[in-house]
């Protein structure tokens, strides 16, 4: 009898790691993208949110290719990574990443503007957290 090994798949570890590392490139690229054409035309996408949680969820789902729950929470949580870097460029420009010390103080400021109280921003969190959760459900292979 015959034995057939597959010498070239990739394990769970192997795929998730994998997913990781590009995962986390499409998301720091998006973001870096989204937030240098935000802060150019000024004016807020809240639409593209959607579109960068499908393409941080296509980019695991593709080259990762898991079927456990962590491949859902990592599309989720570089789904947020990638609209807070896209966010932070769009308000404070690329000098953001060289302002360390001031990351808390600027954080702070987002948040107050997320949670105002007006509809402009209930809507804009709406939909980030829709993309997010597009970001979480089709992160995974099911």
């Amino acid at each position: 009898m015959y034995k057939i090994f597959n010498s070239n798949a990739l394990n769970r570890n192997q795929r998730f790691l994998r997913a990781l590392i590009l995962g986390t490139v499409s998301a720091v690229v998006l973001g870096i993208v989204y937030g240098l054409f935000s802060s150019t035309l000024r004016i807020e996408f809240s639409i593209v949110y959607l579109a960068i949680g499908y393409a941080n969820a296509y980019v695991i789902c593709n080259y990762g290719r898991g079927v456990q729950k962590k491949f859902s929470i990592l599309g989720a949580v570089l789904t947020f990574v990638s609209i807070f870097i896209g966010d932070m460029i769009s308000r404070y420009g690329l000098g953001f990443f060289g302002a360390f010390s001031f990351w808390p103080a600027l954080f702070m400021m987002y948040l107050r503007s997320m949670l105002a109280t007006n509809i402009n921003s209930l809507l804009g969190l709406l939909f980030r957290i829709g993309g997010i959760y597009i970001g979480y459900t089709y992160s995974r292979v099911v």
